[in-house]
């Protein structure tokens, strides 16, 4: 195997992708005066576009047939998910300020991370679409598990909806004057991806179940 290949470069590229990432959720680190966390998005934008081209490269293989196109997707739906969540939460303290988020530089920067990894998120399951042009992506089973995901992710969310509900309906006065409205919309929104994240790891379970049966 070429030292170049397209699968070599796809590995490469993904795990520059991780260095981004890593850079990317870490920020600015003030003692070295060096914007890492402006690199590590940069970085991990280049590396996903460079992964798409090495994915249209990368020659089909027997084991990728093994796997379903929505299994396919949903391991890259969980991977950024979870990058989402992670996010999000350590994001949410830069939310409590009480200040409109587009007087508050610290949550426009981690707006835009998020929002950064929802349009790598987007081209990445765009190129798997195109590549699997003219196969079946979906049958009956596909859309049952589909639908029991779904489920797990509403309720999931419904959960999460009545803890913060609770939490503010019953917090003591002084303890409600900590939460912003800024921050509770950063709740709610963090709540909803909470919900996308329980649904592809349902969907991933519920497809490496039905393989190993």
């Amino acid at each position: 195997m070429s030292v170049l290949s397209p699968r070599n470069r796809l590995i490469a590229w993904l795990a520059l992708a991780g260095v981004g990432l890593v850079l990317f959720f870490s920020g600015e680190y003030r003692d070295l005066g060096l914007p890492l966390g402006w690199f590590g998005s940069a970085l991990f934008i280049a590396s996903v576009w460079f992964a798409v081209d090495a994915v249209h490269r990368l020659p089909r293989s027997d084991d990728e047939g093994t796997l379903a196109p929505g299994e396919w997707q949903a391991w890259v739906g969980l991977a950024f998910a979870t990058a989402l969540v992670v996010a999000m939460l350590g994001a949410a303290e830069v939310f409590r300020v009480a200040l409109p988020i587009g007087e508050n530089p610290d949550a426009g920067r981690a707006g835009t991370k998020v929002g950064t990894l929802f349009v790598a998120w987007l081209v990445l399951s765009h190129v798997l679409r195109q590549r699997w042009s003219g196969r079946v992506l979906a049958d009956e089973r596909d859309a049952r598990i589909e639908a029991v995901a779904c489920e797990w992710g509403r309720w999931a969310t419904v959960a999460c909806v009545i803890g913060i509900a609770v939490l503010l309906g019953f917090s003591e006065t002084a303890r409600l004057r900590e939460f912003s409205y800024p921050f509770i919309a950063h709740l709610l929104m963090t709540t909803l991806v909470w919900g996308l994240w329980v649904e592809q790891a349902v969907i991933v379970g519920l497809y490496w179940r039905d393989r190993r049966a």
